[in-house]
């Protein structure tokens, strides 16, 4: 067989096994070249979409931030309730400010509630979580009980997370501040003895224990 119609029988027979294909499975390979068309589309309208509300959101952060700078407290404050309400991470930076903005104007319970809040939003990382807890719980050393102390950090000191020995100093020092000091004693000697302890940490529980 000469080499021309060889090569002539061959996508003959290449051109009869596709065929044979498609009629089997046309539908299939259809289905799947759209799926893959729509989840492409869809992913990058999802990436415009999202960066879309993310840069409006931190515009908004901007303008609430720069009207509280210049006197209009009240403005900015609403911006930042309704970022409050956000999609992205400036939701919970929103959180963080009107916690601050509550606090600086003596309203420790809502200061309070911010900060819970923010610990709950998913769009913040796991440290800004616990961290909002932090600052919460040392808002209730002065403005709260111990045991509402104690309900919102116990979770932080069980995980031994990086914030664990923070969390067990704030409930130390709510115990101080409620004339609980041998149990305190006891918190500050476990912080101060633990190799694990942030240095700064164990020197300060030094320093309550004298």
């Amino acid at each position: 067989m000469s080499e021309p119609l060889e090569a002539e029988v061959n996508e003959e027979i290449r051109n009869q096994q596709l065929k044979s294909i498609w009629n089997r499975f046309g539908l299939y390979i259809i289905a799947i070249a759209l799926f893959i068309i729509f989840a492409v589309g869809g992913y990058e309208v999802n990436n415009y979409w999202n960066s879309k509300v993310s840069e409006n959101e931190s515009n908004l952060f901007d303008s609430a931030i720069l009207m509280i700078e210049e006197g209009n407290e009240e403005g900015g404050y609403n911006k930042l309730i309704e970022l409050s309400e956000g999609k992205t991470g400036y939701k919970g930076l929103a959180l963080f400010r009107l916690s601050s903005e509550s606090y600086n104007k003596d309203n420790f319970i809502q200061a309070i509630e911010f900060l819970k809040r923010a610990s709950e939003d998913s769009s913040l990382t796991k440290k800004l979580r616990e961290f909002a807890k932090l600052k919460a719980g040392l808002i209730l050393v002065d403005h709260g009980t111990v045991d509402d102390v104690k309900n919102l950090l116990n979770d932080i000191t069980v995980k031994n997370g990086p914030f664990a020995f923070h969390a067990k100093e704030i409930i130390a020092l709510s115990l101080l501040n409620n004339n609980m000091d041998l149990e305190a004693k006891l918190i500050f000697e476990d912080i101060a003895s633990d190799v694990a302890a942030p240095p700064v940490l164990a020197r300060r529980a030094e320093i309550f224990l004298k």
